[in-house]
Formats: structure tokens, C-alpha cells, sequence
């Protein structure tokens, strides 16, 4: 949430211009409408330069006195320098297991690099308000979505982890606020940079949480309309084997298949006298030192799971389905 106050010194306003920032479907919009609504977060490595900053100084240079001395501004008169970053709507389409393919539509920050984790509404023509997932990024792991829709509630919950490789754990990142505003635009603000730290094992985690909460009264009823998303940032080493071992009730290896990370097939099919499978990751420590974790997955498991790098340094999970012959 923002401070009642925001603190504005010369020397970071200067910082402002010589920042690049990407300009694709940038609007000056002036302040944020009360009834835009937050729904998630867009995760950058470059800050979103989104502040007006010569507009701020021609209408507070004469609030500057001298180089170094600071001033301090209402957070209502900052936020009418703020543009926005405006995400559009894209179709894709999805192929199921059967070979089935649909349409889907979802909102993209088209030529900006980010992670993006939101739920938006989006035009439905057989629709009135349909509620959809930005799904197309894979970096974001552990998703999980309440929604409370009654006469008293309107609320929804995001919480999701994001696994960081270790070695760039002191790389800088941008949160920035997804908003939707009622003609179902979406679109990003600059956010609050943040940084895990400098070298960092495997378990490190950091987390944080944006929220917000209004009571909207129609036709003399009180309803309370509240969303929260939690992002928890958690340290991995990035795997560079995994092991597929199939064992049996006697704990002999049956079968071992090893694969690059990311190549994990989509589906297995265990043999019949396999009891319990363990996959094996391979990685290796900040000192070069080598490293196994491993996870164990019985006969009641749907599917086993394994992570490979993105290019961002992010950890992706990959899922694999497991199809057990039964009798």
C-alpha cells in the first residue's frame, strides 16, 4: 500500500531521466480511477520508467530550493504523474491430450520482458463477466486462486512462488501493480524494486504481499470488495540432470532414465511391478560442488514433477503425468 506521504528528493527525480524506459502502449492517463481494480503483478529486470518526470518538475520547480534539499509531496499529487504500461489481448490457441484445440484470449504486455500473474476479466461474447488466468508464463510456480462472490463479498486471493536460480539471487527486479479499470482495460504501474541478496543457497526465500480493500454501496447494500496477492520468491539450484529411477517393493532399480532438464517426457507409463518411483536432480552448489536432491513418488501419484532454467534465471516447473498400469 502506498504511504500517506511519498518522499521526493532531487537527485532521484535527475535519476528518473536518465533511466530508458520501454514506451510500447504507453498512455498518460492521470490518476488511477477508484474503481480500477488491482489484479496481480508484472515482474521486470528493467524499471518500468513510467513517471512524467519533466511534467513534475515544470509543476514543482519552485518547490525546489537547492540541489540538495529534499521536498515532500502528497501520494494523490504524485499519482497524477503516472502513465501506464497497457497490456493487450491476444488469442492463443491450446491443443488438450487428445488433440482437441480452443481459443483462448489473454492479456500480454506485448515487447516488454516481465512475469506476469493476474486474473482479469476479458470480453466474452457468450459471456457477461468471465473470469480468466494469465497463463502463458511459466515461470510462476505454486499458483493458487480463491475467488468469494456473494451478496457481502467480492474477493480474490493470488498466491504463487517464483524459484530464482541461486547465482542470481543479487539481481535486481521490478514488482510492478497490475490494474483493471471498468471498461476492462488492463495495465501496469511502476512498482518497488527488490533484490534477494548477494550469494544465496538453495532455500532462501522472500516474500511479499499486495492488497487492497473498498466497500462499494449499491441500491443502500454494503459490499465489501477486497484482492490480495501474495509472491513468494524462493532460491533454487538450477538443475542440470534429472534421473527417472523406476523401483520395485524389494527397493531394486528397475529402470533409470536420465534427461536434460526440461526434456522430461510429458507422460510416463511405469511397469507393473514398479512400487515407487525417485527422481533425482542433479545440481551444483555455489562452490561448484555437486548436489542431489531427490523426491519420492508411489503408486498413488498422478504425476512428478522436475524444473529446468528459463533464460531469465527463473526455475520452471514441469509437470509429468504418470500413468500407472493397473489391474
Amino acid at each position: 500500500m502506498m504511504n500517506k506521504k511519498v518522499f521526493v528528493s532531487i537527485l532521484a527525480v535527475l535519476f528518473l531521466f536518465s533511466i530508458s524506459g520501454c514506451q510500447l502502449a504507453i498512455e498518460n492517463k492521470g490518476n488511477t480511477n477508484g474503481t480500477d481494480r488491482l489484479i496481480g503483478f508484472f515482474i521486470t529486470e528493467e524499471y518500468l520508467d513510467l513517471f512524467d518526470a519533466e511534467r513534475f518538475l515544470n509543476d514543482n520547480i519552485s518547490k525546489i530550493k537547492n540541489l540538495s534539499g529534499d521536498m515532500f509531496i502528497d501520494a494523490a499529487d504524485s499519482s497524477k504523474y503516472q502513465k501506464r504500461l497497457y497490456a493487450s489481448v491476444v488469442t492463443r490457441t491450446i491443443t488438450n491430450e487428445n488433440g482437441e484445440t480452443a481459443e483462448i484470449k489473454e492479456f500480454d504486455f506485448e515487447g516488454v520482458e516481465g512475469i506476469s500473474y493476474f486474473v482479469a476479466n476479458v470480453p466474452d461474447p457468450e459471456c457477461e463477466n468471465s473470469y480468466i488466468t494469465q497463463g502463458s508464463d511459466n515461470a510462476v510456480s505454486d499458483a493458487h486462486i480463491s475467488v468469494v462472490d456473494n451478496e457481502e463479498e467480492d474477493s480474490t486471493a493470488l498466491e504463487c512462488t517464483i524459484y530464482i536460480a541461486s547465482e542470481s539471487a543479487g539481481k535486481i527486479r521490478y514488482i510492478n501493480p497490475v490494474y483493471q479499470s471498468p471498461d476492462g482495460n488492463v495495465y501496469a504501474v511502476s512498482g518497488n524494486s527488490f533484490v534477494l541478496g548477494g550469494l544465496q543457497g538453495e532455500g532462501s526465500t522472500f516474500s511479499t504481499t499486495m492488497d487492497e480493500k473498498t466497500t462499494v454501496t449499491e441500491n443502500g447494500k454494503s459490499r465489501v470488495r477486497s484482492y490480495s496477492v501474495k509472491v513468494t520468491f524462493t532460491t533454487m539450484y538450477p538443475p542440470v540432470k534429472i534421473s527417472v529411477l523406476q523401483m520395485d517393493k524389494d527397493s531394486n532399480i528397475i529402470s533409470r532414465a536420465d534427461y536434460s532438464p526440461g526434456e522430461v517426457p510429458e507422460a510416463i507409463t511405469p511397469s507393473e511391478e514398479v512400487e515407487y518411483i525417485i527422481v533425482e536432480s542433479q545440481k551444483y552448489d555455489l562452490e561448484g560442488q555437486s548436489v542431489i536432491s531427490r523426491s519420492v513418488y508411489d503408486r498413488k501419484a498422478e504425476f512428478l514433477e522436475t524444473f529446468y532454467c528459463l533464460d531469465n534465471d527463473v526455475c520452471a516447473r514441469q509437470i509429468t503425468r504418470l500413468e500407472w498400469i493397473r489391474d
